[in-house]
């Protein structure tokens, strides 16, 4: 009965014993847990393998062994798999709220993947991304960036491209992507909105030619008659008081651009100095159309001023808001022909004051009212002629009415005229309605 027992109980906690007629030589291995189950397990297969091996395993322990390593096994998994998921989502997130547009495409032209900036940009449907290749998709807007054109300039080591489309611009980057075996997986490419940068660079470009031009011309003016002078023109006095007041008109002229310049600098780096003082609108406003009253009629031009009060006092700068008004009238009497004329009106309400200037002159057309108020833009030289001034005169209006808490609107029909509304605030701006 002891026999039996002690032999049910080594059945029971004994999972296998190996002898080989080697054992002696080839040496004895022991495995009783010393190792981890798996490894043990392993060992004992090596020894098996070699051709003499003893192994004890309880396999009540191996048993407990698998199943803890199991759950290691487990716990690491999951481990991986969260911080995967957490890097999909964090991408995902990254790319999704990307300014610039993202399309994956792979070699076969298939799209992969696409950002919510790049179907912005480039018109794509969900329906798009799934069933047309990136080549249907580009070829909307050019030729040039499709799959085929990307991978030759890859080839040749060209990572940049370029296209304009429905008024906007963008920069194209690309690059190649690989697989998980190291090998081409498609491309990457990257759309950017540069059209506000490349209004910029034109804007600077115009800005060059204009202000070069605007210089020359009285430099060329003043070289012309200081020579006319030192040959001999000194000697005679109508001549040589003729070129010195051409020279002094060219010098005032060449000051007002560089003044330009100047206050433009100020209100950009915010340093002009405001003198907010109250001031009567309506004498300032008489005062600007008087002075432009000499100008007007040289060109037998009507020049009307309609004001209901007497007067009006505002906080304003005097200065400042003179030089607007000053500006406009001058705008109204420069761009109406001989003969035309030019109705000023002041008006009022309970918050807002407002001065109108109206012309009969030859206008402004729909794509140069869009940009009048660019620096530096000076409208259709072919239509104006040698009137056209820097360009700043307006930008510069427009920023000194907006530190007050105006604006400034211009409406305007080629051939027919044009009228322009400087709205001053009468209470703080804060209390106006929009």
């Amino acid at each position: 009965m002891l026999d039996r027992e002690i032999s049910h109980t080594t059945r029971q906690k004994v999972f296998y014993i190996v002898l080989t007629p080697t054992a002696v030589g080839a040496g004895v291995f022991l495995l009783l847990g010393a190792l981890t189950p798996l490894g043990a397990l392993a060992s004992a297969f090596a020894g098996l393998a070699a051709g003499a091996v003893f192994a004890l395993f309880s396999a009540a322990g191996l048993h407990a062994g698998i199943e803890e390593t199991e759950n290691e096994l487990r716990d690491l998994i999951d481990e991986n798999f969260s911080e995967t998921i957490y890097e999909k989502n964090k991408l995902e997130t990254i790319l999704r709220y990307m300014t610039d547009g993202t399309v994956a495409v792979d070699t076969g032209g298939n799209i992969i993947h696409a950002n919510e900036s790049a179907r912005r940009i480039l018109r794509m449907t969900d329906e798009d991304v799934r069933r047309k290749s990136y080549d249907d998709i580009i070829l909307r807007f050019t030729d040039d960036l499709t799959l085929d054109t990307i991978l030759y300039d890859l080839e040749g080591g060209d990572t940049l491209g370029s296209f304009s489309y429905g008024g906007a611009t963008y920069d194209v980057s690309f690059g190649v992507f690989k697989d998980s075996y190291g090998k081409d997986g498609g491309v990457v490419i990257i759309f950017r909105d540069v059209t506000e940068s490349q209004k910029l660079k034109d804007i600077q470009a115009d800005f060059v030619a204009n202000v070069s031009h605007e210089l020359k011309t009285p430099l060329t003016s003043i070289k012309g008659y200081a020579e006319t002078l030192l040959a001999g023109g000194i000697d005679d006095p109508s001549m040589a008081k003729n070129a010195l007041d051409i020279i002094n008109d060219e010098v005032d002229r060449m000051k007002r651009i560089v003044n330009d310049l100047l206050q433009l600098s100020r209100l950009d780096a915010k340093r002009q100095v405001w003198n907010m003082k109250e001031a009567d609108v309506i004498a300032l406003v008489r005062m600007a159309a008087k002075k432009q009253g000499v100008t007007a009629g040289s060109k037998r031009q009507q020049l009307h001023l309609f004001v209901k009060d007497r007067s009006f006092t505002l906080t304003i700068d005097r200065d400042r808001i003179e030089q607007v008004v000053t500006n406009i009238i001058s705008n109204a009497v420069k761009y109406t022909r001989e003969g035309g004329r030019i109705d000023v009106e002041v008006v009022r309400d309970e918050y807002w004051l407002y001065i109108i200037v109206l012309d009969n002159g030859i206008g402004i057309s729909e794509l140069e009212l869009s940009r009048i108020f660019e620096r530096f833009y000076t409208g259709n030289k072919a239509r104006s002629g040698d009137m056209s001034g820097t360009g700043l005169g307006l930008p510069i209006s427009r920023e000194i009415v907006e530190a007050h808490g105006g604006n400034i609107v211009i409406e305007s029909e080629l051939g027919y005229g044009t009228r322009v509304v400087i709205s001053l605030p009468i209470k703080p701006a804060e209390q106006n309605p929009a």
